[in-house]
C-alpha cells in the first residue's frame, strides 16, 4: 500500500517534468514521460491509462515505444 502511494505520487512528479519540458528547450520530455509511465503501470491501472490516451502527452511515448522521431508538430513547438 505505502509502495503503491510513493509510485503514484512520483508517477505525478515526472509527469508535471514532462510537462514543464514541453516548451522548456533544455529539459527533455519523454525520459520523464516515459518514467511516469513506468510507476503508474506498476502503481494504477487508472492513471497509466490516463496517461496512455492522453491527446499531448501520449505522442511522447507511443513514439519511443515505436522507435520513431519526434514528429514535425513537436519540433515546431520546441523550435517556437
Amino acid at each position: 500500500m505505502v509502495r503503491r502511494t510513493i509510485y503514484i505520487a512520483l508517477g505525478f512528479v515526472f509527469v508535471a517534468l514532462g510537462v514543464i519540458g514541453i516548451p522548456t528547450p533544455l529539459l527533455p520530455t519523454t525520459p520523464f514521460l516515459l518514467l511516469a509511465a513506468f510507476f503508474f503501470a506498476r502503481s494504477s491501472r487508472r492513471w497509466h491509462d490516463w496517461l496512455m490516451n492522453h491527446s499531448v502527452l501520449s505522442p511522447y511515448i507511443t513514439a519511443f515505444r515505436r522507435r520513431e522521431g519526434l514528429t514535425p508538430a513537436q519540433k515546431w513547438r520546441i523550435a517556437i
